[in-house]
């Protein structure tokens, strides 16, 4: 089994609120090795380790994941990204493949190899 890892980096002014997507029922997401029951506020200057239990080989579907600026995402008061993120088709490294979404706060992309990335955020 294999695990494909997302560091998520905050370097906004506010806390980032991290949850598995609802569409993603059997997916088990993790926050720092442990079950993420339900939504996570990364505070300003800290780091999260997000990740899931693999089996097979890597695809572009292999989380489901939402990033909000604030708690209120589900009923349309906060920004949020609701994302997918895989092994690009193309270069094979880990990457969001899928989704999209507008907030507060904006993010990029790297360090990436087929099982892992990290994704800074920042004030946008």
């Amino acid at each position: 089994m294999s695990s494909s890892v997302v560091t998520v980096k905050n370097h906004s002014s506010r806390a980032i609120y991290i949850d598995s997507d609802p569409n993603w029922d059997d997916q088990e997401l993790l926050l720092d090795d442990k079950p993420l029951r339900r939504g996570f506020a990364l505070q300003p200057d800290r780091a999260a380790r997000i990740s899931v239990d693999w089996s097979g080989p890597g695809n572009a579907y292999m989380m489901g994941v939402i990033f909000a600026d604030g708690p209120d995402y589900d009923y349309g008061g906060d920004g949020f990204y609701q994302l997918t993120i895989g092994q690009d088709e193309d270069s094979g490294l880990l990457d969001v493949t899928d989704g999209g979404g507008e907030a507060k706060i904006a993010y990029s992309i790297s360090q990436q190899t087929p099982w892992s990335m990290t994704m800074d955020f920042a004030d946008s």
